[in-house]
């Protein structure tokens, strides 16, 4: 074998040098840093449970923390836009409810991101009931009675919302075409002045979450006729989902973890894999049923349906009922 001279030696060796101090400098693995679990909301709230329940156990799972940062604004856009900004390295994910899939893409104009292009979908992780409910003096006792009342009073009910292109106003709005019924929209900003709608009568139904629902219906301030789900919920196992009772819909807040588009399929699996383990943990099932969650779960492609679905669906309903995104 020839002899290499002796510069070319050195500078083999050299950069032989470099490269061992590189590879030894070179980070084990996903992850080696603090995560960032970007909340599209103020801080507070339901979503605060999530982070107490599964994330804190997908901290210890992976060895490092992770820190929710809330981003509230423009209905949860203003989080959505920043995570699907963020370098797709998996230090950055979004906690992704309804809104930010499904009914904001579908009644609002210029997001700044589209939830299928700019997102990598990690998992679905959970869901939570819509009801129907009408004030406690409201002589329908079932879904079926308040469609009667309705049908023969068209134009002279009115149901509350959280306000256009709301969950509430949505699910309202889908169940009026199933139900084929006319009944009048009135909006409201958050839960306090739409429950007292309900107690005065000024309203006579309304579509809320579970959680919601479940304290008000307990004080006797208004009746629950009705889950919009594949199930009843366990919270209130004794009210008939609307299916039960001749009107089939689906209408919920699910709660799915994004990561921006274009993170790395190992990395994707992984989340994927250890969020699926920690829904299944018993204390993890029980204390989301407690606060009202009913866990999916599933894999990444299940998460990507989960988009697709839902926004077709609520795109459907804009489109069919005339609404003008805003």
């Amino acid at each position: 074998m020839r002899r290499l001279p002796g510069p070319f030696l050195l500078a083999f060796a050299l950069l032989a040098g470099v490269a061992a101090a590189a590879s030894a400098a070179e980070p084990p693995g996903y992850p080696i840093r603090t995560i960032t679990l970007i909340k599209p909301a103020a801080a507070g709230g339901s979503n605060e449970i999530i982070k107490a329940v599964v994330f804190d156990r997908l901290a210890a799972a992976l060895g490092v923390p992770i820190v929710m940062e809330s981003k509230g604004g423009g209905g949860g856009t203003v989080g959505a836009v920043a995570a699907a900004a963020a370098a797709p390295d998996g230090y950055t994910l979004l906690l992704a409810g309804a809104s930010i899939i499904a009914t904001n893409p579908a009644t609002r104009k210029d997001l700044g991101y589209d939830p299928v292009r700019d997102f990598t979908p990690i998992v679905t992780m959970i869901d939570a009931s819509l009801m129907l409910v009408v004030p406690r003096n409201s002589p329908a006792r079932t879904a079926r009675e308040f469609v009667d009342l309705a049908r023969a009073a068209p134009g002279r009910l009115n149901y509350g919302s959280y306000g256009p292109g709301s969950a509430s106003f949505l699910a309202f709005e889908l169940f009026k075409t199933i139900a084929d019924i006319d009944v009048v929209h009135v909006g409201y900003r958050g839960g306090a002045p739409l429950t007292l709608a309900l107690r005065t009568g000024e309203v006579q139904a309304s579509f809320d979450f579970v959680q919601s629902v479940r304290p008000r219906a307990q004080a006797g301030e208004i009746r629950v006729l009705g889950a919009a789900a594949a199930r009843r919920s366990p919270l209130l196992p004794d009210v008939p989902t609307l299916a039960e009772q001749g009107f089939p819909m689906e209408a919920g807040g699910v709660q799915m973890l994004l990561a921006p588009a274009g993170l790395a399929p190992e990395v994707a699996d992984r989340l994927n894999a250890e969020i699926n383990r920690i829904l299944m943990l018993p204390d993890v099932r029980a204390k989301l049923a407690d606060a009202g969650y009913e866990i999916v779960g599933g894999t990444r492609d299940e998460a990507a349906r989960q988009i697709a679905n839902d926004l077709a669906k609520w795109q459907g309903l804009v489109r069919r009922i005339g609404f003008q995104p805003q």
